[in-house]
């Protein structure tokens, strides 16, 4: 239906479920209006004509998990949060979704909620998305005292977790009772993750997901940090943990990957605590893993914690420590300068051999050469360098000090 411009001025003084009531008779179909939590705020009385998850979300004032998980999945959430116009949704029977068209109520950048129609009774056209963007418009004010309660509360949150993380409150006690005050269920184990993306509104995007796992999170420039826990004690907690963190990457990492335009995704998590005054190393041990990740993306993809990062946990530390000595790596040298006066690849090839653990089939096929070339190669480079490659100490220091010198020429 055609509708006039600035139509829902005359329901100015309505509240939000009369609101809902006119949505969905102009629309002759359910609506739900919801904040950015997704609770339920209004719904229309729209007959009888509901389906499973419109129900769920009435009967328990909130969108099912299982729902906003899989909204998230198939990049409905990312739609809404990225546009103005409305989205529509094709049925997901198998979590009791029907059709629908959404719209995001938002006041410049800020999301304050969601209106929902389901596409039930008749078809929703284009020409009806019309009705959706001026009640979004028409929704924002009676959002606004709401939203303006819950970022308060948020805001002190926030302020609370950056104190931790800096290592501010040297009590464990007094911890645990400002977190009460704030009404936060820390976890009775713990670490900090942190991923990194530029040009992305992180929090936005990882939102869904921030609220089915029910994690505590700031956002830091292009970095939101993560606290992920467990709210009991199982056998194997720190496993368990990591699984928890495993699995939040997985469902984020990839969808973030391809909305992000410019730059790489990186994540990465600290050890695993229980006490919130060591909170401080998991947040130190996380930026750690994602700085060595941003140096040694090849290195260490596929890898996100600090348990993982092997001699990579080092480099940086051995690196401040060179720097103080004055150390000076002549073999790598020699092998650069070998390979500029011969436009020859050794130090390539001695990297690649030490990457794959001394493996000759594995090597030529990374670098493509017979495997006769590859021995000769590798026989020049104990020449030129001086090392048996037997050796497993030499090789080891070796392996270190290509690491070394790749660090130095990355930063």
């Amino acid at each position: 239906m055609s509708l006039q411009p600035n139509f829902f001025q005359q329901y100015q003084h309505a509240d939000i479920d009369e609101l809902a009531d006119v949505i969905g008779e102009l629309l002759q179909n359910p609506i739900t209006i919801e904040d950015a939590d997704h609770k339920l705020i209004a719904y229309s009385s729209h007959g009888e004509s509901t389906d499973q998850a419109r129900w769920s979300t009435i009967m328990g004032r909130r969108v099912p998990e299982k729902v906003l998980t899989r909204l998230w999945k198939d990049g409905v959430f990312q739609a809404l949060l990225t546009q103005d116009d409305p989205v529509h949704v094709p049925a997901k029977d198998e979590i009791g979704l029907g059709k629908r068209v959404a719209i995001a109520i938002r006041r410049s950048n800020d999301v304050l909620g969601y209106i929902w129609a389901q596409e039930v009774n008749r078809p929703i056209t284009a020409d009806d998305d019309e009705i959706l963007r001026q009640a979004a418009r028409a929704a924002v004010a009676r959002l606004m005292q709401r939203q303006g309660k819950r970022k308060a509360e948020e805001q002190r949150r926030k302020e609370f977790l950056w104190e931790l993380l800096l290592g501010n409150h040297s009590s464990e006690t007094a911890i645990r009772q400002k977190a009460d005050s704030l009404q936060m269920q820390l976890p009775t184990s713990y670490l900090i993750c942190i991923v990194e993306a530029s040009g992305a509104r992180l929090d936005q995007y990882l939102y869904p997901l921030l609220m089915r796992d029910k994690l505590y999170w700031v956002v830091d420039g292009s970095q939101i940090i993560l606290l992920i826990g467990l709210t009991e004690t199982k056998k194997e907690q720190n496993d368990v943990l990591i699984r928890k963190v495993e699995q939040f990457l997985a469902d984020s990492l990839e969808k973030l990957e391809a909305h992000v335009s410019e730059g790489q995704v990186t994540a990465g998590y600290g050890l695993g605590y229980k006490t919130y005054t060591d909170i401080v190393k998991s947040y130190r041990e996380a930026l750690h893993a994602v700085k060595v990740k941003k140096l040694f993306p090849r290195e260490t993809e596929g890898i996100h914690g600090y348990h993982e990062l092997g001699i990579y946990r080092y480099l940086l530390q051995v690196k401040q420590w060179e720097e103080e000595q004055g150390y000076r790596n002549e073999r790598i040298e020699k092998l650069k300068q070998y390979d500029r006066d011969n436009q020859t690849a050794m130090l390539e090839t001695l990297e690649t051999f030490l990457d794959a653990a001394g493996k000759v089939n594995v090597t030529a096929q990374r670098l493509h050469v017979h495997i006769n070339t590859l021995s000769y190669r590798l026989r020049r480079i104990e020449e030129i360098v001086r090392v048996d490659l037997e050796n497993m100490n030499q090789r080891a220091a070796l392996y270190l000090e290509l690491k070394m010198a790749k660090l130095n020429s990355e930063q």
